[in-house]
């Protein structure tokens, strides 16, 4: 699945039992039906996002 969706992601160690996950932080959009739509990124212009989700529902 994560390669179908172009998501990335990454462990990275932080001592000795612990660690972090780099990973896709973008919100996928689909409609009613699963077909992708398009994305809404980490840090977009909460304008622009709106606009996005808009569109979805129409």
């Amino acid at each position: 699945m994560l390669a179908a969706w172009h998501v990335c992601y990454k462990k990275i160690p932080d001592g000795d039992d612990d660690y972090t996950m780099d990973h896709t932080a973008s919100v996928f959009l689909l409609d009613r039906d699963g077909h992708f739509k398009g994305t809404i990124a980490y840090g977009e212009a909460t304008e622009t996002a709106i606009a996005k989700l808009g569109r979805l529902i129409e």
